[in-house]
């Protein structure tokens, strides 16, 4: 159904949306907030076992010590002091009610209780693991007790004595039997194997573990719970039902083989819950519709103020600029009005801003010099390439006038690219220029331009790799300084390689102390090829991550070095456009090439010369 009004539209999107979408989040909402009970009740179901378990433990702890006392001793001499100093420990210990130590002499396996010892040193290899034995009801004591016993074993695994520990089972448990929860839930003491040790009233089941079923053996809840205690120390379990029936907690004791289990109806836990659900039924409907009412009566003010951004919207698409719109409140319809307006002013300002810097890209552009240059002697050409509309890469060709016979050659790389290398970068031209003009050498040439920059420059990290050359080409002459920036690549036609043109020189703008160095090259043979690039070419990537790096661009340069320098120039940019593919040029990329050119004999071997592969 496609609506044909606003109102339709907002009854079908709105409206009928938001109000099931109001109930899901409040039966949500209420489902939440059951698991979060029944999470906490765990929480402090087991916080109370471990309480209570505690307990037990410390009891047990110190006598368990003690025994353990006897077992690190184990194949050592023990005289009759130490040993009964223990022993009388052990019966004086709060809830121990004997302690029964019995011993066979040599390989007799017959032992009996031994309540006077001679003085003499008594001799075992080890003690077996301690043992608990389900409570009992003692008739001499009148009390129901437990032992924890350990047998005495020789160095040929003979059992050679044992010692057993009584302790009141009434007494260990009389703290938890009188706590509130223990009488008021569910609760059960058990062993390993399912024994009821004790339990509580509500239990329906007798105190103790005579003449009553195991834990587990038909109640579904309980058996789950004896395998969950089995697999971890603690834990809850959750009966069938929605909410559950009933509920479990169960922790495991660290000192003896015994859990507490904890069992509470489901809808004991969740009765305030429950009653919240009858409430929300009756007035979250209610809520709903007020809320429904009101999101009618606020849409039907607010479709007009969203027409007149949607009509704005449609001039300022159309290339038209108009009055900001008024503000007229401060809900969500107000902050669109107020971000509208925002955003077409500086929409307004990019386009300007475009423009102005288009108009730069073509100032940058136009100080660059002529892409070709070519006399009797010389072939020269040159190009740069911007990844934004404006860059930090250079290069230049400058003829002096009162200098015949000479031409300077240079190559720069401003840090950086966009409009602030824009800027460095036509500085360093202005400089360059004006300082080649007057007299002095190369090396001078530099270091007034560097101190300039440095100048300029100062604090703001900002500096320039530059590649200076100066050709006299009357005398087949090469002078270069290399500040910083990549060395040039250079063919020789008599040794049919590439080598390159290094130097020693730091980049422009950092130190302005620095003496720069010129380097000389003279009798430069006809046809040797020089090529100067920035990083942008040898730092270009493909998909796979891998640089097109100054070895392919050696290789270009050996098998294009018969052509013009023009035709070079294209060759190395077709190979990088091959290389990269489809990937986004990241960097400024600047080439300028130099050929001494061939005489007509030279022309014609070259002519004969088989054509080399494209790389």
């Amino acid at each position: 159904m496609q609506p044909k009004t606003l109102q339709q539209r907002i009854a079908l999107f709105v409206l009928i949306p938001v109000f099931f979408i109001l109930a899901g989040m409040g039966w949500a909402s209420f489902l939440y907030a059951r698991k979060a009970i029944l999470k906490q009740w765990g929480e402090t179901a087991i916080a109370n076992l471990q309480k209570a378990s505690h307990l037990i433990d410390m009891r047990l702890s110190k006598p368990k010590d003690l025994l353990l006392m006897l077992r690190d001793r184990h194949g050592k001499e023990q005289d009759f002091f130490i040993r009964e100093f223990i022993l009388e420990q052990l019966k004086a210990m709060e809830g121990v009610v004997d302690v029964v130590y019995e011993h066979s002499k040599g390989s007799d396996s017959r032992m009996g209780p031994r309540r006077a010892m001679p003085m003499e040193p008594v001799h075992f290899n080890k003690m077996g693991k301690i043992r608990f034995s389900l409570p009992r009801y003692d008739t001499q004591l009148h009390r129901e007790t437990i032992s924890l016993s350990s047998e005495i074993k020789d160095s040929d695994d003979r059992i050679t004595g044992r010692i057993e520990l009584v302790v009141s089972f009434e007494d260990l448990i009389d703290q938890i039997s009188k706590a509130p929860w223990w009488k008021s839930n569910t609760a059960f003491l058990i062993d390993n194997e399912g024994h009821t040790l004790s339990a509580t009233k509500a239990s329906d089941r007798k105190q103790g573990f005579d003449q009553t079923a195991r834990f587990g053996e038909t109640d579904p809840l309980e058996r789950q719970t004896l395998e969950a205690l089995n697999k971890t120390p603690y834990g809850t379990i959750f009966g069938p039902g929605h909410p559950p029936e009933r509920i479990s907690g169960y922790y495991h004791l660290k000192e003896a083989p015994w859990s507490l289990v904890l069992i509470s109806p489901g809808s004991q836990v969740l009765s305030s819950i429950l009653n919240f659900r009858r409430f929300y039924l009756i007035t979250g409907f209610f809520a709903i519709l007020g809320v429904l009412v009101f999101i009618r009566t606020a849409i039907t003010g607010t479709a007009d103020a969203i027409k007149n951004v949607s009509r704005a919207a449609k001039d300022l698409a159309d290339g038209a600029f108009g009055e900001p719109l008024p503000v007229l409140t401060k809900d969500e319809v107000g902050e669109l009005t107020f971000t509208f307006n925002r955003m077409t002013k500086q929409l307004k300002e990019r386009l300007e801003m475009k423009e102005a810097l288009g108009l730069a890209k073509e100032i940058q552009q136009s100080l660059l010099p002529p892409a070709n240059l070519s006399n009797e002697n010389l072939e020269i050409s040159g190009c740069s390439i911007y990844c934004d509309e404006t860059g930090g890469d250079y290069f230049d060709v400058i003829e002096v006038p009162g200098d015949p016979g000479k031409i300077y050659l240079a190559v720069g790389d401003v840090v950086g690219h966009g409009i602030g290398a824009a800027l460095l970068m036509a500085t360093t031209r202005a400089l360059l220029r004006s300082r080649i003009m007057q007299n002095g050498s190369l090396s001078q040439i530099l270091n007034d331009v560097n101190q300039l920059i440095c100048m300029d420059s100062g604090d703001t990290g900002s500096f320039v790799t530059f590649f200076l050359m100066k050709v006299d080409h009357g005398k087949r002459e090469l002078t270069w300084i290399r500040a910083g920036h990549e060395p040039a690549m250079v063919f020789h036609p008599e040794k049919d390689g590439v080598s390159e043109l290094s130097g020693e020189g730091i980049v422009l703008g950092l130190d302005d102390q620095w003496k720069y160095r010129e380097n000389t090259w003279s009798d430069i043979p006809e046809g040797t090829v020089v090529l100067v690039s920035t990083d942008g070419v040898r730092e270009l990537e493909n998909r796979a991550g891998e640089r097109f790096g100054k070895d392919r661009l050696k290789q270009v340069l050996q098998q294009s070095h018969p052509l013009s320098p023009e035709e070079i120039i294209k060759v190395v940019l077709d190979e990088t456009k091959g290389f990269c593919g489809e990937m986004n040029q990241k960097d400024d990329i600047t080439l300028l090439a130099l050929k001494f050119k061939q005489t007509t004999r030279q022309r014609k071997i070259s002519e004969k010369e088989p054509k080399r592969k494209r790389v």
